[in-house]
C-alpha cells in the first residue's frame, strides 16, 4: 500500500461527493419538483373516505406540523396514544391515521413542451397503508384481517407513478391512510428526507440502486475471499472475523433495498434479519481487530470486552426474533448506545495503542501508517468516521442524502482485504524460505547439486567440486578421477571463474564452500 493508493482513495471520495453535490443541484434545476417537506403535514386519528377527496383541515380533528421531516406517529405528540414501557417484549394494537399534505402547482404540466411523467417518491412509509391524489387511490399496501396486520409492510425508497391528468393546476391534496402499531418507530414516515414530487426520469437517475448493488457484491465477493484465505491459513482467525465483516454488511445493504421486498414482502421478517445482522457487524469488526493488532502482544485470544460485547449482541439478535418488531427497535436503540463505546475501544485499544507501539520501535509515522496493520486500519476506520460524520452533518442539516458511509465502508473493506493480502504473500515467502532452510538441511547433498546447477557447472566440473566439497586437493582429485593434477587445476579455475571468485590460491576454496553453504 503505498501512497499513490491513499491519493486514490481521496479522489474516489471526492468525486463521489462532487457527484452527489451536482445531483442536488439538478433537483434545484429540475423542471418539474416539488417539495412536499415545504408544505404543511396534517395529521388525525381514524380515517374517512371523503378526507381523501376534499379534507376539512380547519374542524379542529386534526394536528398541524409546519415543519417536518419525518413523521413518525409515536413522535407526533398526539393526544390519546398508548404509553409503552421500554422494552417490553409485546406491541400494542393496530390504529388507524390519516396523513394529509396539501401542495400547489403553478402551471399545468401539458404545458412544458416534452413530455413530464409525475412519480411521487417517499423516501420511507409504513407499516400498512393506502395513497390518495385528489381522491384517487394511487397505490395500496393494506393487509387487514378482522382488523389485524396479516402482512407488514414498512418499505424505503418508495416510487409510485401519478397519472399527468390527476394534478390539477393550483390545489391539490395527497392523503395517507396508515395503519400499525402506535408505539413503533416504522409508523409513518421514518426518514427525515427526502419526500417530493418529480418527473420519473429524475427519481430513477437519482435513486437507481446500480451503486447499491455494485457495493453488495464487491463486498460479497470479499468476504468470500477471506474464507478461503482462511481455509488455507487457518491459524489467521482475523481473516475469518473480517470475512464475516465484509459478508454482513453486505447483507445489511441487501435488506435495505428496496427489491428485496419484491422477494420477502412481509418488512417485518426483512427488518429481523436487517437487525440480526447489523448486531454482528461491529462484533465482527472487532474481533478482527483484538486478534490481528494485539493478538501479538497478548497469550488471550481476545480480551474480556470483547467476549462481553459478543455475548450481549448474541443476547439482542436472538431475542429480537422471538419479540415484537417494536421491541426490536428499542433493542437497537440500546444496542447503538453500547456500540458507540464498542466502536471506540476498537479505534483506541486496537488501533490507536498498537499504531503507538510500532512509532515506539524508531519506525517514521509515514512508514508507520503504510507498512504496519495499525496503520492500514488507522487510516482506513479514519475514512469511515470522516464519512459517517459528514452523513450526520448532512441528515441534520445539508439533506443533500449523500450517504457517503456507503463509500466509506468499500474503502474500509478494500483496504483490509489489500492489507491481508500483502501479509498472505509475505507468510508465503516466508514459508517457502523455511522450507528450502529445511530441505538444505535435511538433504545437503541436494542442495548442493542444485547450486551447481545454478552456477552452470558441467557434469566433470560437479564431480571435481564434489570432491572438493570432501576436503580433497588437486592430487587426490586426479587419482581418484585418473586426471593428472594440470587439468583438474584447470577444471578448479573456471569452478572458481563461475563462482565469482578470484582464487589466492590458499582462500580459493574456502570462498568456494561459504558460497556453496550461503
Amino acid at each position: 500500500m503505498g501512497f499513490r493508493y491513499f491519493f486514490a482513495v481521496f479522489l474516489a471520495i471526492l468525486s463521489v461527493l462532487s457527484a452527489s453535490i451536482a445531483s442536488a443541484q439538478d433537483r434545484e434545476n429540475n423542471r418539474f419538483y416539488i417539495d412536499l417537506q415545504k408544505y404543511p403535514l396534517y395529521v388525525k386519528t381514524g380515517f374517512n373516505p371523503s378526507d381523501a377527496v376534499s379534507p376539512d383541515l380547519q374542524d379542529g380533528s386534526w394536528h398541524v406540523k409546519e415543519q417536518w421531516y419525518g413523521a413518525v406517529i409515536r413522535r407526533l405528540g398526539l393526544p390519546g396514544l398508548p404509553k409503552r414501557i421500554f422494552l417490553s417484549p409485546w406491541g400494542k394494537p393496530e390504529q388507524v391515521w390519516t396523513f394529509a399534505i396539501p401542495f400547489t402547482i403553478g402551471a399545468s404540466l401539458s404545458d412544458n413542451e416534452t413530455p413530464i411523467i409525475p412519480c411521487l417518491y417517499l423516501a420511507t412509509i409504513g407499516i400498512n397503508w393506502k395513497i390518495y391524489l385528489n381522491g384517487t387511490l394511487l397505490k395500496k399496501e393494506m393487509h387487514l384481517v378482522n382488523g389485524h396486520i396479516t402482512e407488514q409492510h414498512y418499505e424505503r425508497d418508495v416510487i409510485v407513478p401519478i397519472n399527468n391528468n390527476l394534478l390539477q393546476k393550483g390545489k391539490n391534496v395527497l392523503v395517507f391512510c396508515i395503519v400499525g402499531d402506535p408505539t413503533d418507530y416504522t409508523t409513518g414516515f421514518t426518514y427525515k428526507s427526502p419526500y417530493y414530487l418529480a418527473d420519473y426520469d429524475f427519481i430513477t437517475r437519482k435513486h437507481n440502486e446500480i451503486a447499491k448493488i455494485i457495493i453488495i457484491s464487491i463486498l460479497a465477493v470479499l468476504g468470500i475471499y477471506h474464507f478461503l484465505l482462511f481455509a488455507i491459513f487457518r491459524e489467521n482467525r482475523y481473516s475469518l472475523a473480517c470475512g464475516f465483516f465484509t459478508i454482513e454488511m453486505s447483507l445489511y445493504y441487501l435488506w435495505r433495498t428496496h427489491w428485496i421486498h419484491q422477494i420477502i414482502p412481509n418488512s417485518a421478517a426483512v427488518l429481523k434479519l436487517e437487525y440480526f445482522t447489523v448486531y454482528f457487524i461491529i462484533l465482527a469488526l472487532m474481533v478482527y481487530t483484538d486478534s490481528l493488532c494485539n493478538g501479538h502482544y497478548s497469550n488471550k485470544r481476545y480480551s474480556i470486552v470483547t467476549k462481553i460485547y459478543g455475548i450481549f449482541c448474541s443476547i439482542m439478535a436472538v431475542s429480537q426474533l422471538f419479540f415484537s418488531r417494536t421491541y426490536g427497535s428499542e433493542a437497537a436503540a440500546v444496542w447503538q448506545i453500547v456500540s458507540i463505546f464498542a466502536l471506540m475501544w476498537i479505534y483506541i485499544y486496537n488501533i490507536i495503542f498498537p499504531f503507538i507501539r510500532e512509532l515506539k520501535k524508531g519506525k517514521k509515522f509515514i512508514d508507520t501508517l503504510i507498512n504496519t496493520h495499525p496503520g492500514n486500519l488507522l487510516f482506513a476506520v479514519t475514512i469511515v468516521i470522516l464519512t459517517g460524520a459528514f452523513d450526520l452533518i448532512d441528515s441534520l442539516a445539508l439533506h443533500y442524502s449523500l450517504t457517503l458511509t456507503n463509500y466509506g465502508m468499500v474503502v474500509f473493506a478494500l483496504s483490509i482485504t489489500f492489507m491481508l493480502f500483502r501479509m498472505s504473500v509475505l507468510k508465503n515467502r516466508e514459508l517457502k524460505e523455511k522450507s528450502a532452510l529445511l530441505e538444505n538441511a535435511a538433504n545437503p547433498a541436494s542442495a548442493r547439486e542444485k547450486v551447481f546447477v545454478s552456477y552452470g557447472l558441467t557434469e566433470r566440473e560437479k564431480e571435481i567440486a564434489r570432491l572438493m566439497v570432501e576436503g580433497l586437493d588437486n592430487k587426490d582429485i586426479g587419482e581418484r578421477l585418473f586426471i593428472s593434477s594440470a587439468t583438474i587445476a584447470f577444471h578448479v579455475t573456471n569452478i572458481f571463474r563461475k563462482f565469482g571468485i578470484i582464487d589466492g590460491k590458499n582462500k580459493g576454496r574456502a570462498m568456494f564452500l561459504v558460497k556453496l553453504i550461503n
